[in-house]
């Protein structure tokens, strides 16, 4: 049996998510139904539907007088999805550490080749991002996996804001590096070490770039 055709809303929903992702859409953004229709070449339906399932994954904010907005970010929101992902990130490693496959880790290790220093800021995060989706794969555990999404979408909305330095870049691949290694050798501790080390650091750099934000408007 095939798979099922994606429908209108399935296909607009994917096209703003992906958008607001990469930062085409950013945080803050207005956005009006008839525009997004007109740009996407579709009717407003299926805009208007997206944006309702974009809310409930949290890239959107609705307001019945403003309208539809991308996720607007924040340092109390930053901190606290900071400490959500740490309680959750040993239990997500332990169950993926049983799970990854060798095809996984050696795609995961290849990926990495394109993870070059000198990538501009959002090629960078794009492509740091896809070798995480590899690593981290798909939770077994619905409600887990679930909120380990939502967390991770919204975290996305962050990633953009610090621009890494060629020496954090350099230490997040080593980082990366040191993940594939410790899955290869199914340890654990150590990729819950390196995991919320990494978290930790990139919490930091992006609190960081949003008090210069706040302080410069």
């Amino acid at each position: 049996m095939g798979l099922k055709p994606r429908t209108a809303h399935q296909n607009v929903t994917e096209r703003l998510r992906e958008a607001i992702l990469t930062g085409e859409l950013q945080t803050g953004t207005h956005l009006v139904q008839s525009e997004l229709a007109a740009g996407l070449e579709v009717s407003v339906t299926p805009v208007r539907e997206a944006l309702r399932e974009l809310e409930s994954q949290g890239l959107v904010d609705s307001d019945p007088f403003r309208g539809s907005t991308v996720h607007q970010v924040g340092l109390a929101e930053l901190q606290e999805i900071h400490e959500l992902r740490r309680l959750l990130t040993p239990t997500a490693v332990r169950e993926r550490v049983r799970t990854i496959t060798d095809d996984e880790i050696d795609q995961a290790r290849a990926l990495l080749g394109d993870l070059d220093p000198d990538l501009p800021n959002r090629v960078w995060v794009e492509t740091a991002r896809t070798v995480r989706r590899v690593l981290e794969g798909t939770s077994t555990r619905r409600n887990l996996a679930t909120i380990l999404r939502r967390l991770s979408d919204v975290s996305e909305l962050y990633a953009g804001l610090a621009v890494h330095t060629e020496a954090e870049r350099r230490s997040v691949l080593d980082d990366h590096h040191a993940l594939v290694r410790a899955y290869a050798d199914r340890d654990a501790g150590r990729v819950t070490e390196i995991e919320l080390h990494r978290l930790d650091e990139a919490t930091q750099r992006t609190a960081a770039a949003l008090r210069h934000s706040s302080k410069t408007r």
